[in-house]
């Protein structure tokens, strides 16, 4: 069982302390969270750090086993989409609270360079509210939410959804894979809103009638007071 190594999170805070500049959109998949980030962009003129792009992409060859065992055990898999969903829910939960403090880690040491007084939006990439606290202000970030069934309609429907949709129902294991992806989906959304909650990040649900603008208004506001 994989566990956080608290030291990585602890050199993240003392490197990030003082970005006042920071602010960061997290939430489950389907809850709008690119989609905001880019009209923000568009809207104020901030930069934006795709986490998801940096974990899936230049953090690949930055993972090592001695500091970062969890990414390395899972994106070092022979299969890794394979190996993840073959992790019992806590192990799932343990595995993405433990890469938590990894990706922390890997962002910090890529800001180094970056004026901390300056603008930045961070989209998504964590899973743990709990331990994004550590190292940021809850007030410099915001939780996104969606209802369950938009949210599975979404991954069941949606036509940039369907590669992942491909991947996951050609797996040989376990015998409902897709059924067993959505359930990792939703328990990873219900820890984010929980772990949200419970450190007071705001959380605000989008729903299928509100328009991208309005939405927009609403993290602006929650972000930006």
């Amino acid at each position: 069982m994989f566990t956080v190594n608290q030291a990585l999170v602890a050199e993240a805070q003392a490197r990030l302390a003082g970005y006042s500049g920071l602010r960061w959109v997290i939430g489950g998949a389907c809850t709008g969270k690119s989609t905001v980030c880019q009209a923000i962009v568009a809207r104020r003129g901030v930069a934006c750090y795709a986490m998801d792009e940096h974990i899936y992409g230049d953090y690949m060859g930055q993972y090592t086993a001695e500091r970062h065992p969890a990414s390395t055990a899972w994106f070092g898999a022979a299969d890794p989409l394979a190996w993840v969903m073959a992790r019992t829910p806590a192990e799932f939960d343990a595995l993405n609270r433990a890469a938590t403090a990894e990706y922390l880690d890997l962002l910090a040491a890529d800001l180094r360079s970056h004026d901390p007084h300056q603008a930045l939006l961070i989209d998504g990439g964590v899973t743990h509210p709990s331990l994004l606290v550590q190292v940021l202000a809850p007030a410099q970030i915001v939780c996104l939410d969606v209802d369950d069934a938009e949210r599975e309609r979404i991954w069941e429907s949606a036509p940039e959804r369907a590669e992942m949709r491909g991947w996951v129902q050609a797996l040989a294991a376990p015998a409902d894979p897709w059924r067993r992806f959505l359930d990792f989906d939703r328990q990873i959304n219900d820890t984010l809103i929980a772990e949200s909650r419970a450190h007071g990040i705001p959380v605000l649900r989008r729903t299928p009638v509100v328009t991208v603008a309005a939405f927009t208004d609403a993290v602006v506001a929650a972000l930006w007071p």
